[in-house]
């Protein structure tokens, strides 16, 4: 599967590779990082392994997927972010997660802009969605920021979580409203 490259002004965003094993289990080895996901401990190499591996599958099988999130100057891996489709409800999911030592910089949002740009121009999907955790007030405000709306609370992958959605009449409604951001 050829996975797309996207840059904006200061980021790649490009397919997974074996050389980002070790990055990103430093990443999710973060307990700050992984304390709002489904399982909070530290993820050992085999478990990132099988990440990689379903990621890769995911992108042969769908046609999108999550990418690497990596700066473009220093090349230095941050984390993910992309679209996930989740099998037992058929919704298509936003998702990032990136290395503290870069949260709060704006570049959840930056990342997740394109993606949510090439799941309605390029995949020409119908709606999109974004689920956080609670207690999770800055990842909700992402989500807000990329036009996303709440909708309900709801439990996905044994969590109770709060669910956001777009589809593509408002991201088109969010697009004329919002002014054009550099990516």
């Amino acid at each position: 599967m050829n996975i797309p490259t996207i840059e904006t002004a200061r980021l790649r965003l490009r397919g997974f590779s074996p050389l980002d094993r070790q990055p990103l289990q430093a990443i999710l080895g973060d307990r700050d990082v992984i304390r709002y996901l489904p399982t909070t401990e530290p993820w050992p190499k085999q478990k990132v392994r099988g990440a990689l591996d379903r990621h890769w599958a995911h992108w042969t099988k769908r046609g999108f997927g999550w990418w690497a999130v990596e700066t473009i100057a220093a090349r230095e891996l941050l984390g993910w972010c992309g679209l996930g489709y989740l099998d037992d409800t058929a919704e298509v999911e936003i998702k990032y997660l990136l290395k503290k030592s870069h949260w709060g910089k704006g570049i959840a949002t930056e990342a997740a802009t394109p993606c949510i740009e090439h799941a309605f121009k390029t995949l020409a999907l119908d709606r999109i969605i974004g689920l956080v955790h609670p207690d999770n007030r800055p990842s909700a405000r992402v989500l807000e920021k990329l036009g996303l709306v709440l909708a309900n609370e709801a439990h996905y992958f044994g969590i109770d979580v709060v669910r956001y959605t777009i589809d593509r009449e408002g991201y088109e409604e969010f697009l004329r409203r919002t002014p054009p951001r550099e990516h």
